[in-house]
């Protein structure tokens, strides 16, 4: 309670037991009324309702003082003849200040309760605004607004994180400016507490992290005197789950008055909400993007299944002319009209795996591109694959090594032989001239394990798992758009298994693939049980 409040409780107190006094003289100059003293009373308990304990105590004191100086014998003199006026003096007194505290009370806590009922309809208010509005900009000002009404706050700013600084995101009021405010605000944010700056002087700013002035760290030292009670600015900090999103600067109250522990977690309270209300929008924001995405991603996909079927015929049609021109020219050795034809083959063939990649990876994004699995055994697949890439990777030496035997395993002829193929083209495009480069094929503990390797390749460390990503290319080399090893890893996961890639050393990278290999024989002799056992009856 400030001095000032004291003086004006007092005054209004020695009114009231004034006014009470003269009701009491005026009554009994016409008639003597028992039990009149009740008047203070009702009028002490009204003002216990109205200022608090302190004048209600104040008022009891004068009233008892007042009532045996002008109403008990002998008057204006505070003795009694009658010892048994000495007992209802004291139980006035007792009286008076019992109901003066029992309505102090009942003011204290009607205040507590209006105050709660104001700072839950803020909190709501604040979170209603932040759901039914999809702009959040007018929903923070309006929620800073409704801050400083119920603080009532001279003003008040939001700051919100936008890379690795911050940004003034909405403000209300008028905030007094601190000198080096960014450090202040950096600070909340690293600390992830509220950070309190009390002002001075110019050159003199102490920080603490509590309301109170003696809470604060001073800079220099600083008298009595020029201590400021308040301080110029608090910063809380917007948490949610472990991280800091801005920072809620306010300001002291209009009516210099000091800010309670109640208002410290209101304070702090609405900054969570606010927190909330922030990664609402960088949620909503999120999906925005993610659906465009996928809307792109959509048509993306449609748009290039539609031009690759487009372009099957023409290339289809291409390469039965480049076929039969090369028929002709089968006895003509050299000359332009060869190199030309062979080139438009050499073309047509690149840019028919092209079109087919693309099919297969609309296929497999659409979840049609389904493994029809038959007992295969994986030399075949090698053996056929070889057989149409040697030709066309003529500078490298493929070698093959095959564990004896190799079981059969149950897998997609073509969908298995479409992952090799990518994986030696990756490999022939992607290592020097004359680089060696080596299938092996093992199958262990149940699963068929597949490397390919090519020599005098690397890989950096942050991009093994990039590399199969789509439409990703470790390089700018020409000859592919980034599909052969995302289509691989696609066909590889519809049959169980999985792919990678690593370095091995600095000889060269290793492309591996495995999926599930059983045993044929424990398989058929699952099958033949299961077709044993009685059919159950309903």
């Amino acid at each position: 309670m400030s001095w000032r409040t004291a003086v004006t409780d007092t005054l209004i107190a020695l009114a009231v037991v004034a006014g009470i006094s003269v009701v009491i003289g005026a009554v009994e100059s016409v008639s003597h009324v028992g039990n009149i003293s009740n008047l203070y009373i009702i009028g002490i308990a009204v003002l216990a309702s109205r200022r608090g304990f302190y004048p209600a105590l104040v008022a009891s004191v004068l009233a008892f003082l007042a009532f045996d100086w002008f109403f008990i014998p002998p008057l204006h003199a505070f003795t009694v003849d009658d010892p048994g006026e000495y007992v209802a003096l004291i139980t006035l007194l007792v009286t008076i200040v019992i109901i003066g505290q029992l309505f102090a009370v009942a003011r204290s806590r009607a205040q507590e309760a209006h105050l709660r009922q104001r700072q839950t309809q803020l909190l709501y208010d604040v979170s209603h605004a932040a759901l039914a509005n999809s702009r959040m900009q007018p929903v923070y000002a309006l929620a800073l607004w409704r801050l400083n009404e119920t603080l009532g706050l001279c003003g008040s700013r939001l700051y919100l994180k936008e890379g690795d600084g911050l940004r003034q995101e909405a403000s209300s009021g008028v905030l007094e400016e601190v000198a080096g405010e960014a450090f202040w605000l950096r600070q909340a944010v690293d600390d992830g507490r509220l950070v309190a700056v009390w002002v001075q002087s110019r050159n003199n700013v102490r920080v603490g992290t509590d309301f109170t002035a003696d809470a604060a760290a001073p800079a220099e030292s600083v008298s009595p005197a020029a201590r400021v009670s308040q301080p110029t600015q608090i910063h809380v900090p917007l948490r949610i789950e472990g991280r800091v999103e801005g920072v809620l600067v306010v300001g002291p109250k209009k009516d210099r008055t000091e800010l309670s522990a109640e208002d410290r977690q209101l304070l702090e309270a609405f900054a969570n909400q606010l927190a909330v209300a922030v990664e609402r929008e960088d949620i909503a924001e999120h999906q925005a993007e993610t659906l465009a995405l996928q809307e792109s991603d959509r048509l993306k996909t449609a748009l290039i299944s539609s031009v690759s079927h487009e372009l099957k015929t023409p290339l289809a049609a291409i390469k039965a002319s480049a076929t039969a021109l090369l028929a002709e020219t089968s006895g003509i050795r050299g000359g332009v009209h060869t190199e030309l034809v062979e080139g438009i083959n050499r073309e047509t063939d690149r840019l028919t795996r092209l079109v087919s990649n693309l099919l297969d990876m609309s296929r497999l994004e659409a979840g049609a591109l389904r493994p029809t699995l038959e007992w295969v055994s994986i030399a075949d697949v090698i053996s056929d694959v070889l057989d149409r890439m040697e030709p066309l990777l003529p500078d490298h030496e493929i070698a093959v090594e095959l564990a004896e035997p190799v079981p059969p395993t149950p897998l997609d002829f073509v969908q298995i032989s479409q992952v090799l193929t990518n994986l030696l083209d990756n490999c022939g495009r992607h290592s020097p001239p004359k680089a060696a480069i080596s299938i092996s094929a093992e199958v262990v503990r149940e699963q068929l394990r597949v490397t390919v390797f090519n020599e005098g390749s690397h890989i950096p460390a942050s991009e093994p798992d990039r590399l199969f990503d789509k439409f990703y290319r470790l390089s700018l080399a020409p000859g592919g758009v980034g599909l052969g090893l995302s289509i691989a890893r696609g066909i590889v996961e519809a049959h169980g298994g999985r792919i990678w890639a690593e370095n091995v050393g600095q000889r060269g990278v290793a492309f591996t693939f495995t999926i599930p290999s059983p045993s044929q024989h424990a398989t058929s002799s699952s099958n033949q049980a299961s077709s044993r056992m009685p059919s159950s009856v309903a």
